[in-house]
């Protein structure tokens, strides 16, 4: 019982436990839901601020992007502003400058820069302007076709920064014909190859397999560069130039070539280029293709001399340069980029979420920074710039030079295929001069020096690759040029210089002077008397001292003589008095203009006696020194030279040349050509000479020997390899030949002082002082006699009945068995017989076939080889005693050139004729030489005569001339007919039927000059393509020259 009621109490007193529990438990889960509230309220108003937190974090970040965003636009805005208000102009106009621009493309490539600009700025602007086509204001075609970054990367690539250039590759990238490039220069190849690099596939014609190459290039869709192309380009390609393309399906496009369908890849693009400086093409070619003038002009090529002349002098002040252009050309093509990009993304952004567009707003961050610094750099650039071209511009005078030089020897080819010359060998021999000059730390004399050396060692190079005939028209060209820069003491007076070139006449005036003055000479005299400065000229010569001029008219060389009156003041001024020869005494004229660029021209004498002392040898040994393996010597012909000698002799003194060995002599003729490549082969791997001989008689395979050589060049040739060419002139020679040689002709120098030079330096000076007193005598008249017979040439008939080849090699045998004779000899007696049967019938007279010929030798030979020789003897015969020369007593090897220096001024007396006899042949020489310095100097074709003033331009005064003469002749005929019929039968005799013959010949006269001058009044208005004979026609009207027709 007691534990009982213990339970229940423990009982009750649990259940109370449990009750307060239970109230304590309700209690709590009242306070936890209370606290689970709050606990919701405190969550949510914590996500409640993080959310308003980090909308307001977006907020600002939104607001710093839009802050970044107006920045970077706000440099833009005002430059945008300007393009948006320059394209709503540029809408209204875009059909007037896409109008000047497609022209520019389509027509003006093949012009010079003068014409070009007269063109488009004068012509084509004002046409467009006139029918009221909306047009850009001083729009420049160039700006429409490429932008400053487009021509900085050209640049880039090695244009060169001419306008002409720039102009040239705008239309290149811009055609939609394909590019033929006129390039004789290679300065567009140069930049193509660069452009393109390793894409780009170059053949040439004279490639083996060169069609399956254009084939494959079309297929693939390659870039094709097509090299050298004649006049005539091969008629298998027509399809390709006519874009003959036929599309097959929906995408497939074939074309047919040589008979076969291949497939035509869109990517496929074609350039042309030639090397010829003046092609004619035909209409067909000019349609298919954009003719491109890429011949470099006098202003680029300037800039480019100076630019190598520069790079030699102060490497550094170049190198500084070059780096400017680069980068102010790469900060250009920067800017354009960064431009570009910054457009796109803001073309494809979306306006809503623009600020969200990082990359768009970093960009134009990274823009505006890269504008700024670049500005700041385009600023300093400019600085230095104007510091480096200040220094550069020192050098400037020595550019102009040597473009002057080039372009002046460019001109040769006009005279002789064979004078070719390419601005590679041009530039490599200014690197010779630069190098050869002596140094000074006087900029100022430095200059000068460059400037001497340049001209000469130029000079020089080509002199001596020119026929005689022809050096003292280059020695005018370069006086003149000189002349017309202000170079010379004299005054350069245009009217003047013109009257000298082309010696215009007074037709039909009545002479008064006629007793001694021939009709021609009077109107000479006349149109003289027109120009400034010579006013009185004719009354003097007329009516105050007619007997003073008469005897200086009949002097033999008058231009040594002062004039009579006040016109002896002319001696002051040496090239007025070559006017007053030119007009009187033609004959004379040559002389006294080679006397007077000996004293004008700066170190005249040498360059009109260049090598003049020198033998052939000295000559060969000398321009050997500048050939390399790949630049050949190439011995222009003339008859009696034969090189071979010179060339085996100085073998063997250099490297001990052996025939068979290191040395092989290919006579070219049928079957040689497989000889003379493996010859080549041979050489251009082991390092010996070759040397092919007369290759003119093969002109086909000159193209395969061309294109040989330009495999040795890629291939570099063993450093030893030499290549020695000789051929007569001829037009089958390939241009790329003759540029890359140095020529060199072997002719007997043009005068008798000239000639005992070269025949006396034949004999070294060591071998000449070790001979006897006697054999040097007789060697120095050996040598006069040499130069009588060669001087007698050019008399023509008067001076030999049939003309001989005689040669420097007569007189070396001749030397030589005079030594046989006389060397060791211990008789005293000459054997004099037998010196002159030798000389006169073996030596010279192995040449002599014609009796009269012969008997004036033998007399020659008499006159010189006899006793009185040994101890002094006039070495001018049978002059009796109205012109003397003593014989020079046996002295050393100086004596004697001393001696020939006092060589009286050369006459006919020297050749024991009247003085008269060289009238004839020296008239006949000033109008030859004048004649083509009229063709080189005067101007004559092409449409871009340049003029100032006064002045019309060659193309203008041929039209006027063209329509005076036509205006005179047009209606004029002869009635033969009417005068025939109206004749008895009575009345018919010799005398009238000439007269009729000669009516009917000057009806066809006149039917052909009114034919060929309307032809060339169409041609001058555009209506007919201008053929060559109408450019010929042009040119002599020009010129007032009978045109070869008439």
């Amino acid at each position: 019982a007691p534990l009982r009621e213990s339970v229940e109490k423990a009982t009750k007193t649990k259940n109370e436990a449990e009750a307060s529990l239970a109230i304590v438990m309700a209690k709590v889960a009242e306070i936890e839901k209370q606290c689970a509230e709050l606990d919701d309220k405190l969550n949510g108003a914590v996500a409640e601020k993080e959310r308003v937190e980090a909308q307001a974090a977006a907020c600002l970040e939104k607001l710093e992007l839009a802050e970044r965003l107006v920045n970077g636009l706000a440099d833009e805005y005002k430059r945008w502003t300007e393009t948006v208000k320059e394209l709503k102009d540029l809408q209204q106009k875009l059909i007037g400058n896409c109008l000047l621009a497609s022209a520019f493309v389509g027509y003006i490539s093949p012009f010079s820069m003068s014409f070009r600009v007269r063109l488009w700025k004068e012509a084509w602007t004002e046409d467009i302007n006139t029918r009221g086509i909306p047009v850009t204001k001083g729009i420049d075609p160039l700006k429409v076709l490429a932008n400053e970054a487009s021509i900085a990367g050209w640049q880039n690539e090695g244009l060169p920064s001419d306008r002409i250039s720039v102009e040239n590759a705008s239309v290149v990238t811009s055609c939609s014909r394909w590019p033929l490039m006129i390039d004789p220069q290679l300065q567009g190849v140069k930049w193509i190859k660069q452009r393109f690099g390793e894409d780009l596939s170059v053949l040439q014609f004279t490639m083996n397999n060169w069609l399956q190459k254009v084939l494959f290039c079309i297929q693939m869709g390659g870039q094709l560069l097509i090299e050298a192309v004649g006049q005539e380009i091969d008629a298998i390609l027509e399809p390709v130039l006519s874009r003959a393309v036929i599309k097959r399906g929906r995408t497939a496009m074939i074309i047919k070539i040589g008979g076969e369908e291949i497939d035509y890849d869109p990517k496929f693009n074609l350039m042309l280029q030639s090397k010829l400086p003046n092609p004619h093409y035909r209409p067909e070619i000019a349609a298919q293709c954009t003719i491109i003038n890429f011949i470099v002009t006098p202003e680029g090529l300037e800039d480019q001399i100076l630019a190598m002349v520069v790079n030699v002098e102060k490497p550094e002040l170049e190198q500084q340069k070059q780096e400017l252009v680069r980068k102010q050309n790469d900060f250009k093509v920067t800017l354009a980029g960064l431009e570009s990009d910054l457009l796109a993304q803001l073309s494809t952004a979306d306006p809503a979420t623009i600020l969200d567009n990082i990359p768009l707003i970093e960009g134009l961050e990274k823009t505006k920074a890269t504008s700024k610094e670049i500005a700041i750099q385009v600023e300093q650039a400019q600085k230095t710039e104007v510091e480096i071209n200040t220094s550069r511009e020192l050098y400037r005078p020595v550019a102009a030079e040597g473009s002057m030089l080039f372009f002046l020897i460019i001109q040769l080819c006009f005279i002789q295929h064979m004078y070719q010359y390419s601005l590679d060998s041009f530039v490599n021999f200014l690197y010779k001069a630069i190098d050869r000059t002596e140094p000074t730390d006087d900029l100022d004399e430095r200059v000068k020096r460059l400037m001497t050396v340049i001209r000469m060692t130029i000079f020089r190079w080509v002199n001596r690759g020119l026929f005689e005939a022809h050096k003292i028209i280059f020695c005018a060209m370069l006086t003149f040029k000189l002349f017309q820069k202000g170079a010379l003491q004299e005054d350069y007076i245009p009217a003047h210089f013109q009257y000298l070139l082309k010696a215009p006449a007074v037709v039909g005036a009545e002479n008064p002077l006629q007793e001694w003055l021939p009709a021609k000479n009077w109107g000479l005299v006349l149109k003289l008397n027109d120009l400034e400065g010579f006013d009185n000229f004719a009354a003097n010569m007329e009516k105050d001292a007619p007997t003073r001029f008469k005897e200086w008219f009949n002097e033999v060389a008058p231009e040594e003589v002062k004039l009579p009156l006040d016109w002896k003041r002319l001696d002051n001024t040496p090239f007025q008095k070559l006017l007053v020869l030119r007009a009187l005494r033609p004959d004379r004229t040559c002389s006294a203009m080679a006397d007077w660029i000996r004293v004008s021209l700066p170190n005249g004498r040498d360059y009109m006696d260049c090598d003049g002392s020198s033998s052939f040898s000295a000559v060969l040994s000398n321009s050997f020194d500048d050939a390399t393996s790949t630049i050949p010597i190439f011995f222009i012909l003339s008859p009696g030279a034969d090189p071979v000698k010179e060339v085996e002799a100085m073998g063997k003194k250099s490297i001990g040349l052996s025939l068979g060995t290191n040395y092989w002599n290919v006579a070219m003729g049928q079957g040689q050509d497989v000889v003379a490549m493996a010859k080549l082969d041979i050489g251009h791997r082991e390092g010996h000479w070759v040397m092919l001989q007369n290759i003119h008689l093969m002109p086909g395979w000159c193209v395969d020997l061309e294109k040989k050589l330009d495999v040795f060049a890629i291939e570099n040739s063993h450093p030893n390899f030499r290549l020695f060419l000789s051929a007569d002139p001829s037009n089958g020679i390939p241009i790329g030949i003759l540029e890359r040689s140095i020529k060199l002709t072997n002719e007997p120098p043009q005068g008798m002082l000239a000639n005992l030079r070269r025949s006396f330096a034949l004999f070294p000076k060591e071998d000449f002082e070790d001979k006897d007193a006697k054999v040097k005598s007789i060697l120095f008249a050996l040598c006069h006699f040499h130069s009588l017979m060669l001087e007698r040439k050019k008399f023509g008939p008067m001076g030999y009945n049939m003309m001989y080849p005689i040669n420097a090699g007569d007189l070396r045998d001749s030397a030589t068995v005079l030594y046989n004779y006389l060397e060791g000899s211990s008789s005293v007696k000459i054997p004099w017989d037998d010196l002159r049967y030798i000389f006169g019938e073996i030596m010279y007279g192995g040449h002599i076939v014609d009796d009269w010929d012969r008997r004036m030798c033998q007399k020659y030979l008499q006159y010189f080889m006899k006793d009185e020789l040994l101890d002094e003897i006039d070495m001018i015969p049978y002059a009796e005693g109205k012109l003397s020369w003593a014989s020079p007593q046996p002295s050393g090897h100086e004596r004697y050139l001393e001696h020939i220096e006092t060589m009286p001024p050369e006459s006919p007396l020297f050749f024991g004729m009247h003085p008269n006899a060289e009238i004839n042949f020296r008239t006949a020489q000033c109008e030859k030489v004048f004649g083509l310095l009229v063709s080189l100097t005067g101007g004559g074709g092409g449409g871009d005569g340049e003029g100032d003033g006064d002045s019309m331009s060659p193309m203008a005064l041929a039209q006027m001339i063209c329509d005076e003469i036509l205006e005179e002749i047009n209606e004029k005929r002869f009635p033969t007919d009417d005068v025939g019929r109206s004749m008895s039968d009575e009345e018919k005799g010799p005398y009238q039927f000439v007269f009729l013959q000669e009516c009917v010949y000057m009806n066809g006269l006149l039917y052909e000059m009114v034919k060929g001058l309307q032809e060339l009044q169409l041609g001058f208005k555009g209506e007919l393509t201008m053929s060559e004979v109408m450019e010929d026609m042009a040119k002599c009207l020009y010129s007032e020259k009978l045109p070869m027709w008439w």
